[in-house]
């Protein structure tokens, strides 16, 4: 891999948190934080991983790439904040802030209540509208359009517990369970950039992905069972696959 810069942020893990249950409802209520960053690693130019505690517990991952660079962290890693560091640095200890908010993830309630799958949002993308509308820019060269480019590279990988693969769609997206992981890919490639929403148990915490960018979210780290849940919001006129997966 190369060498990897590394970014350790203290003190984020206090900042502003709205914390909602999302229930039954197709929206969660209350999200507009942004996400408190613990740590971030850089393993070349425009492809990093950063590790996120938004509220105490509430620990997920994101490592976000270029469309010509390849994801690093398998889903078992990308699901499990200790598994990603140790792929990343390997035999480098543990910063005491992320084995400190990996063991608060741990902590959380465990809701073994047999949750139904949900998924829904948005529609499938009308080709013709996506670009050259001004203000809309699609991934150039090696442009993701094509729903095979994303299944090849796992986008569609099937999880234990439950999946959903959802490719060429626009406008919004939402999936979740309750299940112990959870992990899902997102490959925007034709937009203005989109919100990422990510729930864990009763916290709501959102992130950037700008167009013509693919990344994976860890839906909270490996551990207890409780609701793992993603939304892609902000996204009127945006279009992405979107691939999710949950036991694994």
């Amino acid at each position: 891999m190369g060498s990897l810069g590394v970014a350790l942020f203290t003190g984020c893990a206090g900042a502003e948190t709205e914390s909602a249950g999302p229930g039954e409802s197709e929206t969660p209520v209350n999200t507009t934080t942004e996400a408190s960053a613990l740590l971030r690693i850089e393993l070349e130019p425009g492809h990093t991983v950063t590790f996120y505690e938004p509220a105490p517990g509430a620990l997920y991952l994101a490592e976000h790439k270029r469309p010509d660079q390849s994801f690093v962290l398998g889903d078992k890693e990308a699901s499990d904040a200790l598994l990603a560091f140790n792929r990343l640095r390997p035999g480098a200890p543990v910063p005491a802030e992320l084995q400190a908010a990996y063991d608060r993830a741990l902590s959380l309630p465990n809701d073994v209540s047999a949750q139904e799958f949900h998924v829904g949002g948005g529609q499938r993308e009308d080709a013709s509208a996506r670009a050259p509308r001004p203000g809309v820019s699609e991934q150039g060269l090696t442009s993701s359009s094509n729903a095979a480019t994303f299944v090849n590279n796992g986008g569609c990988n099937w999880g234990p517990r439950w999946s959903t693969c959802t490719v060429n769609w626009a406008n919004g997206f939402y999936a979740y369970t309750t299940s112990t992981s959870g992990l899902c890919g997102v490959d925007h490639y034709s937009g203005n950039g989109v919100i990422i929403q990510i729930t864990v148990g009763s916290t709501i915490t959102s992130v950037f992905q700008g167009a013509g960018t693919h990344a994976q979210y860890s839906l909270g780290s490996a551990g207890v069972s409780t609701t793992r849940r993603l939304d892609i919001t902000n996204a009127s006129g945006d279009s992405f696959h979107v691939g999710c997966r949950w036991g694994i």
